[in-house]
């Protein structure tokens, strides 16, 4: 279900991102000496933390709440942490200027496309471990 819920996340964030960028006339990325591996980056370190957030909210445990609010809001705060300073990093190493990745990680933590992600991260870790838990009762 981790794995399944992470392809879903990946999905959703493909498809926001382009219909974001189309409305508001922006690139995820858009520092023109950037190079094409920060944004996708930036996108595999939030589908890693989608990943491993599904994985924790679905561990057995003795009392499991039905909705894992906890793991949503710390999912979503790794991705929004996460994925911008992932993309500082790249940055900075690209440009070999600290200030660089300090002013790209400023500018991305406020970035629709981040939001968005963040947002998705939320509903998704929310909703996919109890719809799994649905489909194992009905067989049971």
């Amino acid at each position: 279900m981790a794995l399944a819920g992470t392809v879903i996340f990946g999905a959703l964030l493909v498809a926001v991102d382009g219909v974001l960028s189309l409305v508001l006339d922006l690139d995820v990325v858009s520092e023109p000496d950037a190079g094409p591996l920060i944004g996708p980056l930036m996108a595999v370190v939030a589908l890693a933390v989608v990943f491993f957030a599904i994985l924790i909210a679905m561990r057995p445990t003795a009392k499991r709440a039905k909705l894992p609010i906890a793991a949503a809001i710390v999912g979503a705060i790794f991705v929004y942490l996460l994925g911008p300073i992932s993309g500082a990093v790249l940055y900075f190493i690209a440009r070999e200027q600290l200030a660089a990745g300090a002013l790209f990680l400023a500018k991305y933590l406020s970035s629709p496309f981040v939001l968005a992600s963040v947002a998705l991260a939320f509903v998704v870790i929310l909703v996919l471990p109890p719809l799994s838990r649905v489909g194992t009762r009905a067989h049971s």
